[in-house]
């Protein structure tokens, strides 16, 4: 039973993770040949000053 954890900034519509959410699912049961109720999956937003790279803030970039 896998558990998948999608870690992104926050701004993703809610059409939007369903629309994944869906995908990865049928990834997973085309794949793994599992049924779309062993697969549980997490979206964790983060907002744009709580996450960077380069050394930055994202909100240092904008």
């Amino acid at each position: 039973m896998p558990i998948i954890t999608i870690q992104q900034a926050s701004g993703r519509s809610a059409a939007q993770r369903r629309l994944l959410m869906q995908r990865i699912t049928a990834a997973f049961q085309e794949t793994y040949g599992l049924p779309p109720e062993a697969v549980t999956i997490f979206f964790q937003d983060y907002a744009d000053d709580m996450w960077g790279k380069d050394g930055l803030l994202q909100t240092d970039r904008k």
